[in-house]
């Protein structure tokens, strides 16, 4: 595979940097007495088993990529530093975990580094099986049922680092990973180690600020901000009957012709106070309306509605965000911080049969508590890349439900005054509500990109 990647031309076993960046994790981290270090870190598990059309998958259910992540502790005050990390997976495709013991003897010359290493892995019985297992249902002739126990693999390899010019990195790794007899009896494996490497070269611009760039508490204390969102939506709606009957899920885009793209107007404000904490507000609504000729038969609440029926359809969203932000860490170099706040959402929509004068409607009104992340980094002196993610799971009175909204953008100095961006935005929505006579679900989407102008005082 040939891919774009991260990383530093010193190996972090050397530099106390928060941000860490080895052996295919990422996160950040605090040293103490250049002896100790804490942190927490992530990755992307891909071991999926690469289904193809081939007999040997056939009737194999694929296993899921997961992001693992979770706290690491090291001492480094030996010649051999000894590091121990613990992973759970978030999506919760198996409940399981792993934990990693690693020992490593990093060696720094003037043009580079080299670091031989021994890790230990530990994998759970819950996330062995998942990935190893062979379910009853997946069973087969040539594929016996297996159930995969905890097991523990022992990997050994090196890393190294060599400054071709002072801003060219070539760096190299190479290594082997023997696998546990709970693997490797598994029907899926054929072989009892897993032989990997890279190779790659970096190239270093100075893009990003110095630390004691002259950025500093107020600056930019007050901006305004004015989007326009073009918009992708995907809509799902599923109106419950008077008697409690379940109805149709309908997609209002695609069945009942609902436009499914759409320009949206977005302000935004933000409110620095000191160094370390802001406040945040964004808002957004959309109306639509359209008439389409069913193609087939729908059941939407109390409405039955034959192929062939005129249809009118009316739909009002809006969406108010409160947050407060509080920086972490902010310097010249980088922004990263943590976010709490509500938002106020509204829905609104009336399914008409023109011909019959009859109509349903199903209103969602629900307050949303978040809570999220943040990171940004200036690129040279006038350029910004920033990213906002924020989720929620709701559980309260009449309604339940989960939101997640993710914002990313590359923004330009215009002068002291002005600003202007790029972004890409997303918005997720499922919401199941039990009020009487407006009992349904919803599932609404909208992405897309974001062009805005922003004005500081």
């Amino acid at each position: 595979l040939l891919y774009p990647y991260l990383t530093s031309f010193r190996h972090p076993a050397f530099t106390d940097d928060w941000l860490l960046i080895r052996g295919g994790t990422v996160g950040i981290r605090f040293v103490v007495d250049d002896d100790w270090e804490f942190g927490y870190v992530g990755r992307v598990q891909t071991l999926g088993l690469g289904i193809s059309d081939d007999a040997a998958s056939t009737g194999l259910d694929d296993r899921r990529w997961a992001l693992e992540t979770g706290p690491l502790i090291g001492f480094r005050g030996w010649p051999v530093h000894v590091q121990f990390r613990s992973y759970w997976e978030w999506p919760n495709r198996h409940s399981g975990g792993t934990s990693e013991l690693e020992l490593s003897a990093p060696i720094r010359f003037r043009r580079g580094f080299f670091v031989p290493a021994v890790r230990l892995s530990y994998l759970s019985g819950a996330y062995s099986n998942y990935y190893f297992g062979v379910s009853a249902d997946e069973a087969s002739a040539m594929r016996p049922a297996y159930s995969a126990g905890a097991a523990g693999n022992l990997w050994a390899g090196f890393s190294m680092g060599y400054e071709l010019a002072p801003r060219w990195l070539l760096k190299f790794s190479l290594g082997v990973e023997h696998l546990d007899d709970e693997i490797t009896a598994s029907p899926l494996v054929d072989r009892t180690r897993v032989w990997s490497g890279s190779l790659g070269v970096a190239y270093n611009n100075d893009l990003f600020n110095p630390r004691d760039y002259g950025g500093g508490p107020d600056e930019d204390p007050v901006e305004f901000r004015l989007g326009l969102f073009q918009s992708a939506i995907d809509t799902k709606v599923r109106r419950t009957a008077a008697d409690g009957t379940p109805g149709d899920e309908v997609d209002l885009e695609g069945l009942i012709g609902a436009a499914d793209r759409r320009s949206v107007y977005q302000l935004g404000a933000r409110v620095r106070i000191g160094n370390y904490h802001r406040l945040q507000l964004g808002y957004f609504e959309l109306s639509r309306r359209s008439e389409t000729t069913l193609a087939g038969d729908v059941r939407y609440g109390d409405l039955d509605l034959p192929a062939g029926t005129l249809t009118r359809t009316d739909i009002d969203t809006s969406l108010l965000r409160l947050s407060y932000d509080y920086s972490i860490l902010r310097d010249g170099q980088k922004e990263l911080g943590v976010s709490a706040g509500i938002g106020f959402f509204s829905f609104a929509s009336t399914v008409q049969a023109v011909a019959l004068q009859q109509s349903e409607q199903l209103d969602a009104e629900a307050p949303l508590p978040t809570i999220g992340a943040f990171a940004s980094v200036p690129i040279g002196d006038r350029w910004e890349l920033s990213l906002d993610a924020n989720a929620f799971a709701l559980d309260f009175d009449r309604y339940k439900g989960h939101m997640r909204y993710v914002s990313a953008s590359l923004e330009r100095r215009l002068g002291d005054a002005a600003r202007i961006g790029l972004g890409y935005d997303l918005f997720g929505l499922q919401l199941t509500s039990s009020e009487p006579g407006q009992s349904g679900e919803l599932g609404l989407r909208f992405h897309g990109p974001r062009l805005y102008l922003g004005a500081v005082f």
